[in-house]
């Protein structure tokens, strides 16, 4: 009861504040930071998992994996990050360099429904948008006063979906992730005065965003002799236009509004997506993994308003190892503890004043599966820079630590008991 109180409590907490952050400057472009973390079992080995298999943990990485859980099983998983965030770069204000927050990023649920089909169900974030700063202009026809530019944004787009995998001939897996997309990104540019830093002016736009997203996945494993085992992945999404409305609101400084217009638009698009990934496990212990993901953006960089950037395909590269220790209890195998590294590399979607903005780090984890009780817990260590310093741009060093609980349980034992 205690167990199923705290799942309910974790899972309130997490819808209410997954849209938070800290600041991100290259979130304003575009559509906001999009989400490359899973925040699950992989999250310590840089996220490499689109061939990773586990049958006790929902591996979100490729919808194909659901199919390794165990017959009759039920999990729920969530997790949590915080996240230290250092800026530096020439626009940077030296006495405002540093961020940091703590917010929920997933929340999961997976059964497997019969003894070759895994299902899972959850809500992630898909991208986050949140930014502040200044940019003081001269008053036009004037040398000497100044007006200050405000701009503020945040918002996100969150993924609800339902994901299910088939296994065929115990070898080839293969999964559909249906989702939907939806939020808001809010975006405000106020005018302030430059006697008394009063509002002159307050331009606010509200952008909701939604449509349906699909997912397809595949999974190839088997043996390698006696010793070894692989496992071969590969995931595709299809070009999707997401439906965005944009209301766009002008206040005058007595909070009387000036102007106010709805604007409905089809014209912002998701890029055909693409990865594949090699996993290979030495007796059971030992796994070595690499993923590679790409993007075609400049396909559809017309879609996307705005200045003094530019849309350019992106890809990312991780690597992962693993350690896990078992031991044999009543004549099954049981997954003590497991520790992982990882290092990623990554061109992302955004080129800002000729630089194409790009990320690297290296990640670590440990995890415990609990023998008393049904839950796992991992903590996952992780460091990284994205963006420059170079062409008057930022450079954000982070440093994030997540803690992940998993939850598992046999639904319908028939006699069977937990594993």
């Amino acid at each position: 009861m205690k167990v199923s109180i705290l799942i309910a409590l974790i899972s309130v907490l997490s819808v209410g504040a997954m849209a938070q952050g800290n600041f991100s400057p290259y979130s304003q472009l575009g559509l906001g930071d999009l989400e490359d973390s899973y925040y699950n079992r992989t999250s310590g080995m840089a996220n490499t998992g689109i061939a990773y298999r586990n049958n006790r943990f929902l591996i979100g990485n490729n919808p194909a994996s659901f199919s390794a859980m165990t017959d009759q099983y039920f999990t729920v998983e969530t997790g949590i990050r915080g996240s230290l965030v250092n800026y530096y770069g020439t626009p940077v204000d030296v006495s405002n360099k540093q961020a940091a927050d703590i917010t929920f990023r997933r929340l999961a649920m997976g059964m497997k429904l019969s003894k070759h089909w895994g299902s899972s169900i959850g809500l992630v974030p898909f991208s986050t948008q949140n930014y502040e700063f200044s940019i003081p202009y001269y008053i036009q026809g004037s040398t000497d006063e100044v007006a200050n530019h405000y701009y503020q944004g945040h918002g996100s787009i969150n993924k609800v979906y339902w994901a299910n995998s088939y296994e065929f001939f115990h070898h080839l897996s293969i999964g559909v992730d249906a989702a939907y997309l939806f939020g808001q990104l809010n975006q405000k540019d106020i005018l302030q005065s430059p006697n008394n830093g009063a509002t002159l002016v307050s331009t606010t736009s509200a952008v909701e965003l939604r449509n349906l997203y699909v997912g397809y996945g595949m999974q190839l494993y088997g043996k390698l002799g006696k010793k070894w085992d692989y496992s071969l992945g590969g995931t595709f999404a299809n070009k999707t236009n997401i439906f965005a409305e944009t209301n766009r609101t002008v206040v005058g400084p007595d909070s009387v509004a000036l102007q106010g217009q709805t604007t409905a638009q089809n014209n912002l698009t998701l890029p055909n997506t693409v990865g594949v990934g090699l996993a290979l496990i030495h007796k059971q212990k030992y796994t070595f993994l690499a993923d590679y993901k790409y993007q075609g953006w400049s396909d559809v960089k017309n879609s996307y308003p705005g200045k003094d950037y530019a849309l350019a395909n992106s890809q990312k590269g991780s690597i992962g190892f693993e350690i896990s220790k078992k031991k044999i209890y009543y004549n099954n195998r049981v997954e003590l503890s497991y520790f992982q590294l990882g290092a990623y590399y990554g061109e992302s979607y955004l080129q800002v004043n000729g630089q194409q903005i790009k990320d690297k780090g290296v990640t670590a984890s440990f995890g415990v599966n609990s023998l008393k009780s049904p839950l796992a817990y991992t903590i996952v260590f992780q460091y990284g820079i994205k963006g420059t310093q170079a062409n008057n741009l930022i450079e954000q060093r982070y440093a994030n630590v997540t803690f992940l609980i998993n939850y598992g349980a046999l639904w319908y034992t028939r006699g069977k008991r937990y594993d």
